[in-house]
């Protein structure tokens, strides 16, 4: 499987979408905290997020070092809820560790469908 991307901000819905696949190398993960952090910017405090990570493979030590950045500009900017995608992933560990350093906690959802219906009740 390719390493995929889709990280947007939806100023209209104040929403985050970060959507991951795949093996990420060192660096890749350095670009993916990086993209967040600045699509974070642009959403106002009390901002919800869904992250599917269902097809993202774990990180290594230092990918992990790289992307955890992310979780502390997404608490520090106001996060509302997460609903996050694991399906039978096994880097959720490794993204519920930051997301609980940085001092929030995520929902999870079988799809992004399913997260948007948690969000919009």
């Amino acid at each position: 499987m390719a390493n995929r991307s889709d990280i947007r901000a939806d100023t209209a819905k104040n929403r985050l979408y970060l959507i991951l696949a795949g093996t990420f190398e060192d660096g890749e993960m350095k670009q993916v905290a990086d993209k967040t952090i600045r699509e974070v910017k642009k959403l106002k405090p009390g901002f919800d997020i869904i992250n599917d990570i269902s097809d993202c493979k774990p990180a290594t030590i230092k990918g992990i070092e790289e992307i955890k950045r992310a979780p502390v500009a997404i608490k520090e900017g106001g996060v509302r809820r997460v609903i996050r995608i694991v399906g039978q992933s096994v880097t959720e560990g490794q993204f519920v560790r930051k997301s609980q350093e940085a001092g929030y906690d995520a929902d999870t959802a079988p799809s992004i469908v399913e997260a948007e219906k948690i969000l919009s009740a």
